[in-house]
């Protein structure tokens, strides 16, 4: 059997994560992390946001959601805004926010583009 590709590996991770299978999960996300899947490292992100099978690390949540905002993951930059915009984790600073819900909502995450719009 050949080797899963990233999107392959992210969507056995999320089959992993909602099974509640966190330590599979990581592993799957990791892998496709390390192979510059977006979805991939923004799904191993909040495993360590929230603290599902990892221990809660909001500055490795950070770093993961910054790597896949760089790689044009959408989730990724909508989270960087939020967490920019409540100051969870990081000092809390409106222009870069907004800056990552722009990036977002450019990248198709319909909710980022909404809260651009009531701000």
């Amino acid at each position: 059997m050949a080797e899963p590709n990233p999107e392959e590996l992210v969507d056995l991770g999320v089959k992993s994560n909602k099974a509640k299978n966190f330590t599979q999960a990581k592993k799957y996300f990791e892998k496709a992390c390390d192979l510059k899947d977006g979805g991939g490292c923004f799904n191993l992100g909040r495993l360590y946001y929230y603290g599902e099978g990892v221990e809660k690390d909001f500055k490795k949540a950070f770093a993961l959601f910054e790597k896949a905002c760089d790689l044009n993951n959408s989730g990724g930059c909508g989270t960087l805004g939020m967490l920019y915009e409540f100051g969870q984790g990081v000092e809390k600073n409106l222009t870069k926010a907004a800056y990552f819900y722009s990036k977002a909502c450019k990248l198709g995450f319909q909710k980022t583009c909404e809260i651009l719009k009531e701000k």
